[in-house]
C-alpha cells in the first residue's frame, strides 16, 4: 500500500485541490515547519534541493536582477544629464551668434566637440530652390521636410555622396535632422564612421529639439529670401 502511494499521480483536479488549499492557507508551513525541509525541488543542475533554499536562491536572483535594472536607469539618468547640459551649451551658443558665418562655425564646433561628431553638414535650400517645381536635390528630401521628424541609420552612398562629399566613404550611420522655421528649410547631417551610433530605432526627442533651436537661429541670421 505504502509503495502504491509513493509512485501515485496525482491528477490535475487533486493538485488544483492542494494549490487552493495552500493558497487560502498560507500559514500552513507556518505550522508545519518540518515539512520545509523535507520537501525537495529538483535544480537546473539535477540535484535536489530544498525548498528553503530554493526560495533563498529565488530571491537573491530577484535582487540582483532589481539591482541591475537600477543601476541601468541610473546610467540612463547621467547620460540624460550630460545631454541635456550639452544642448543647454549648444543653444548659449547659437544665441550669441549674428550673422550666418558665425553661426555655422559655432554649430561645427559644438556637434564636433561636445557631441563628438565626425561630420557635420548643413544643407540649406533657396527660396528659389523651394519655389521650383524641378529640383532633384530637394525632391529626394521633400517628404522628409514635409514630415519634420528626424531619422537615423544607414544611407546609401549615393545620399551621403551628396551630405558629405568627399567624407562619404568612411560614413556608416547617420543622423539627419529637418530644419525649418520661418523663411528657412534645410537638412543638418550628423554622420558617424561607427555603424551603431546612430540605429534606425534610436529615440529622436533630442535631435528634434535640437532642430528647432537651429532653425529659430538661422531664421534670425539669414537674409530674408536668401
Amino acid at each position: 500500500m505504502s509503495e502504491t502511494l509513493d509512485h501515485a499521480r496525482l491528477t490535475e483536479k487533486q493538485e488544483q485541490t492542494i494549490v487552493n488549499f495552500l493558497s487560502a492557507n498560507p500559514d500552513f508551513f507556518d505550522r508545519h515547519p518540518e515539512l520545509l525541509n523535507a520537501l525537495e525541488l529538483s535544480h537546473s543542475n539535477g540535484e535536489a534541493v530544498s525548498l528553503i533554499e530554493r526560495q533563498v536562491k529565488s530571491l537573491r536572483q530577484e535582487v540582483d536582477d532589481y539591482k541591475k535594472r537600477l543601476e541601468e536607469l541610473v546610467e540612463i539618468a547621467h547620460d540624460n544629464e550630460k545631454l541635456n547640459q550639452r544642448m543647454h551649451r549648444l543653444t548659449l551658443t547659437l544665441i550669441d551668434t549674428v550673422d550666418f558665418d558665425e553661426t555655422l562655425n559655432a554649430l561645427q564646433d559644438k556637434l564636433h566637440e561636445d557631441f563628438e561628431a565626425e561630420a557635420v553638414e548643413l544643407h540649406l535650400f533657396t527660396h528659389n530652390e523651394v519655389e521650383g517645381e524641378a529640383n532633384e536635390d530637394l525632391d529626394g528630401y521633400r517628404s522628409f521636410l514635409d514630415d519634420g521628424v528626424p531619422c537615423c541609420g544607414v544611407l546609401e552612398i549615393e545620399q551621403l555622396k551628396y551630405l558629405f562629399g568627399p567624407q562619404a566613404e568612411d560614413i556608416n550611420s547617420t543622423a539627419l535632422i529637418p530644419i525649418r522655421s520661418e523663411g528657412v528649410l534645410g537638412v543638418l547631417a550628423i554622420g558617424s564612421t561607427d555603424k551603431e551610433r546612430f540605429c534606425s530605432d534610436m529615440g529622436t526627442e533630442y535631435l528634434s529639439r535640437m532642430g528647432e533651436v537651429i532653425s529659430r537661429t538661422l531664421e534670425v541670421v539669414l537674409e530674408p529670401g536668401f
